[in-house]
């Protein structure tokens, strides 16, 4: 077995990382242990004898896969949680939730002509006053009391479920293109780091050459 850590750590300066990510073709070794300066380690380097491995990151797979699975609604249980009830779900953001799905309900109720503006205001404050628990306990209360009809409710309950649909699917289309974008920006970052890179190099490599005329000149 040849000894290639002179190689090896030129290797790794020229590629500038660490030794032990420098690999090195097994079938060229006899060709890489007569490289002695730089150069010919540059000339290996774009001949692919050697190479530089690529960084070991922490992988993200099994985070993305528990995030998919919690959309979902699984891994929710009682071993699974931690915190308290309102600690988990503040108080706050539960009355936010249920009084903009009673508003909601009501808006769309009085857009449809099924109830007066003094309907609207009344349960509208009633709302406010915390006297309905979700938008189903709010139709059933304007059932009983007369002012829409059973069908009403069914029909409302139906139209509120489309919309919600189209809501969602409009902002996962949003979601995406937000996404294609951010990709995109991130390949044009990387395409100018390489140019930077290249640019450099060369201008590098033209410097050394002058130089080296001048003291022959000399």
């Amino acid at each position: 077995m040849t000894d290639l850590r002179n190689q090896r750590r030129l290797a790794a300066e020229i590629l500038k990382c660490g030794i032990n990510r420098v690999w090195i073709d097994e079938d060229r070794l006899d060709e890489i242990a007569k490289a002695v300066t730089r150069n010919d380690i540059r000339i290996l380097i774009k001949g692919g004898a050697i190479a530089k491995r690529p960084e070991r990151g922490i992988s993200t797979g099994r985070k993305k896969k528990l995030k998919l699975q919690k959309e979902k609604g699984c891994r929710r249980g009682h071993g699974s949680r931690r915190g308290a009830k309102y600690a988990r779900f503040p108080r706050k953001r539960r009355w936010i939730v249920t009084i903009r799905s009673v508003r909601k309900v009501l808006k769309f109720l009085r857009d449809q002509n099924l109830i007066d503006k003094k309907a609207y205001r009344r349960y509208y404050l009633l709302a406010k006053g915390g006297s309905f628990r979700s938008k189903d306990h709010l139709l059933s209360h304007l059932v009983s009391d007369g002012i829409i009809k059973e069908e009403d409710k069914i029909k409302t309950l139906e139209e509120l479920k489309k919309q919600r649909e189209k809501e969602e699917k409009t902002k996962k289309v949003e979601e995406k293109k937000v996404e294609e974008i951010k990709g995109e920006e991130a390949k044009e970052k990387k395409r100018k780091r390489t140019a930077k890179k290249t640019t450099k190099s060369k201008t590098s490599g033209k410097t050394k050459k002058s130089s080296a005329k001048g003291g022959k000149k000399e």
